[in-house]
């Protein structure tokens, strides 16, 4: 993990499992590794995830078959995470970080996602963590894309 991680709350036990879950996320996504997914996300089928291509998932079942397609058509390789921050409010903790990376359509022209662009860039991740059964479990991620561009309003 690029840099230096902080921490605030949870034990050190806790704070180690979260960024190995958090790791394996990462591996997972290099290649679109859909059953690695069962051991981080929880089984809930109601649970929600807002993906960097605009669109809301349901439950595990939607996020192991858009990787399925992805995996057929995309290539990006590793997520390379900065900026993390780790946050354990007893069962629950909220992981931030910027991430650089590259993608790359490799599917048929004819598939292109509406908005996909090959290039490198650096997005943003929130992932959201509950114990369940003795563990952490996935509940919630947010992704999107980060600017470089001026902030509005001079911040």
């Amino acid at each position: 993990m690029a840099g230096e991680v902080r921490h605030d709350g949870g034990t050190e036990a806790d704070r180690r499992r979260i960024l190995e879950i958090h790791d394996a996320y990462l591996h997972a996504n290099a290649s679109y590794d859909w059953p690695a997914l069962r051991a981080i996300w929880s089984d809930d089928p109601t649970n929600v995830f807002f993906n960097m291509n605009g669109h809301t998932y349901v439950g595990l079942e939607h996020w192991s078959r858009l990787w399925q397609y992805y995996g057929r058509v995309k290539a990006s390789g590793r997520w390379e995470p900065f900026d993390v921050k780790v946050i354990v409010r007893d069962d629950m903790a909220v992981v931030t970080c910027h991430r650089k990376t590259t993608t790359r359509w490799t599917g048929p022209p004819a598939e292109r996602d509406v908005g996909h662009e090959d290039k490198s860039f650096v997005s943003r991740s929130t992932m959201v963590l509950v114990r369940e059964a003795a563990d952490w479990k996935t509940v919630h991620v947010h992704f999107s894309e980060g600017r470089d561009t001026p902030r509005p309003g001079g911040v």
